[in-house]
C-alpha cells in the first residue's frame, strides 16, 4: 500500500525523527549568529538601565518584541518623552522590513494553520528569515522547514533575552568597561556572506548597504527599509528570475541593509 504524506501540522511517526533533526539543525546553523546577538542584547539592556524605563519593563520587551533596532529607538523616544504615537510609529517603520520577510517566507508556510503561523511570526528576525530562506532552497519538506525555522528562532530568542538581562544586571560596568557595539555589524556581516550566491544577490547587497548608509539621516529611521527595498529592486533588475535567485537577492539586500542600519542605530544609542 502506498504511503500517504503526513499533514503539515501533524507529522507521523515516520517523520518525527527527521523533524527533530531539523530543529537541532536550525539551532546549530544559527549558533554563530546567536553568539553575536548576545552582545547586541547587552547593549540594549545597558541602554534600559541608563534610561528612565523600568528594568522589568525593558527586559520583558525583549521577550515580546524581539527587535533590536526598534527597541533601542523606543528606549530613546520614551526617555525623551515623545508621544506614544511617535514612539510606536517609529518602531513599526523600523520593523516594516519584516513584511518583506513574511512575503518571502509565505510560500513555505502558507499551508500551516493559524495556530502555527502566529507563533512562528513572533520569532521572525533578520537572522531567522535569511537563515530559513537559505535552508528552504535545499529542503522542500514542509515539516522540516517548520522545525528548522523554529530551531533558529528559539535559539536567537534565548540569546537576545539572555543578553538583555546580562546588560540590565551588569549595567554601568558594561557601558564603561566594554565596547559591545562592534558585534552588531559583524553579526549582520556574518548573515550577509552566505546570502551572496550569484550576481543578482551581490548587486542587491551592494545597493542595499549603500542606500541605507546614504539614507541614515532620513526621519524615523526609515533608511533601513528604503535600503532593503532598493537592494531587492536592484537584484531583480540585474537578473534574479528564479524564485531561489529572488530569495537570495532579497536575503542579501536585507542583510546588508541591516548591517548598515542597525549598526548606525546602536552607534546613536551609545552617544
Amino acid at each position: 500500500m502506498a504511503n500517504t504524506p503526513d499533514t503539515p501540522g501533524t507529522p507521523g511517526p515516520s517523520t518525527k525523527r527527521t523533524t527533530r533533526e531539523a530543529f537541532r539543525a536550525g539551532i546549530r546553523s544559527v549558533l554563530p549568529l546567536a553568539i553575536g546577538v548576545l552582545p547586541f542584547g547587552m547593549v540594549y539592556g545597558t541602554a534600559v538601565v541608563e534610561s528612565s524605563i523600568s528594568n522589568w519593563v525593558g527586559g520583558l520587551a525583549s521577550s515580546i518584541i524581539l527587535a533590536g533596532a526598534a527597541q533601542l529607538a523606543l528606549v530613546d523616544l520614551i526617555d525623551d518623552n515623545a508621544p506614544w504615537t511617535v514612539a510606536v510609529g517609529t518602531a513599526l517603520v523600523i520593523n516594516a522590513r519584516f513584511l518583506m520577510y513574511s512575503a518571502a517566507l509565505m510560500p513555505s508556510f502558507s499551508e500551516y494553520p493559524r495556530r502555527w503561523r502566529i507563533p512562528m511570526a513572533m520569532l521572525i528576525t533578520d537572522q531567522t528569515a535569511v537563515t530559513s530562506l537559505l535552508y528552504n532552497e535545499t529542503d522542500d519538506d514542509p515539516n522540516r522547514r517548520r522545525l528548522f525555522y523554529l530551531g533558529v528562532g528559539v535559539a536567537l530568542w534565548v540569546s537576545w533575552v539572555a543578553g538583555t538581562w546580562i546588560g540590565i544586571v551588569l549595567g554601568a560596568s558594561l557601558s564603561s568597561g566594554f565596547q559591545l557595539e562592534f558585534a552588531v555589524p559583524l553579526m549582520f556581516l556574518a548573515l550577509l556572506v552566505p546570502s551572496i550566491r550569484d550576481r543578482s544577490s551581490l548587486v542587491a547587497a551592494i545597493v542595499g548597504a549603500a542606500v541605507t548608509l546614504i539614507a541614515r539621516d532620513v526621519p524615523f529611521n526609515t533608511g533601513l527599509l528604503i535600503g532593503a527595498m532598493c537592494g531587492i529592486a536592484a537584484g531583480m533588475l540585474s537578473g534574479a528570475t528564479s524564485s531561489a535567485s529572488s530569495a537570495s537577492a532579497a536575503s542579501a539586500a536585507s542583510a546588508a541593509s541591516a548591517a548598515s542600519g542597525e549598526g548606525a542605530v546602536v552607534d546613536e544609542s551609545e552617544q
